[in-house]
């Protein structure tokens, strides 16, 4: 395996590994998850919930600039790059379950393993097929994704 991409794995799993210590462990990730589930309730218990749209929304932004920066190590990247990867990127996040951090780890190396063993059945072009077709099939068998579940993540 390339260097650069064992070093780029590491960094997003270590990514991966602060965003989660920071849901569980700290004030702002508590609020964020509270702002998450109900605002309402949130803004009554003192949270500043446009604070915290604020903030969530600079996570957000970092990672993406994080994968993005960790992405173009190893392969070419153009403003075209973007939707093929978005469309993946939903795809993860609702196989894995929403809000759940361990359940996109899941659901990146589930959705990762079946298209490589599908472009090796099926061929390459059909990755994306694939894709939408185990999402539709989740969405109606689990709706809530592999390790997503009602309430509190």
């Amino acid at each position: 395996m390339p260097i650069d991409r064992l070093i780029s794995m590491a960094f997003a799993l270590a990514l991966v590994g602060l965003l989660y210590a920071l849901l569980r462990g700290s004030r702002i990730g508590r609020a964020i998850i509270a702002v998450r589930m109900d605002r309402e309730a949130a803004q009554l218990m003192g949270v500043k919930v446009a604070r915290i749209y604020a903030i969530t929304f600079g996570l957000g932004a970092a990672m993406a600039g994080a994968a993005g920066s960790l992405f173009s190590v190893m392969f070419p990247i153009s403003p075209e790059t973007g939707n093929a990867l978005l469309g993946k990127a939903f795809v993860i996040c609702v196989l894995g379950g929403l809000g759940s951090v361990p359940g996109v780890m899941v659901g990146g190396l589930t959705l990762g393993t079946i298209e490589s063993y599908s472009a090796l059945f099926f061929g390459p072009e059909y990755s994306v097929t694939i894709s939408f077709t185990l999402l539709i099939l989740l969405l109606m068998f689990r709706p809530t994704g592999i390790m997503g579940r009602r309430g509190f993540q």
